[in-house]
């Protein structure tokens, strides 16, 4: 094997080392995106929710009144 080999082999190496680092980058940063994504939906759910109690509670309230 001359230099030339070699140092095509390493650049080759190289690149298929970054490409699967950034395909392990996008997969993981999707997987945050969608975390994230589910918690504010949870909390916009959770915080309705609450409103809808509370607004509940003083109708039953006023009614009973």
């Amino acid at each position: 094997m001359n230099a030339k080999k070699i140092g095509g082999l390493i650049l080759a190496l190289a690149i298929i080392i970054g490409v699967l680092v950034l395909a392990v980058k996008l997969i993981s940063g999707a997987f945050a995106l969608v975390h994230g994504a589910l918690d504010t939906v949870l909390g916009v759910v959770l915080i309705l929710g609450l409103i809808a109690i509370v607004a509940w509670m003083f109708a039953y309230a006023k009614k009973k009144k």
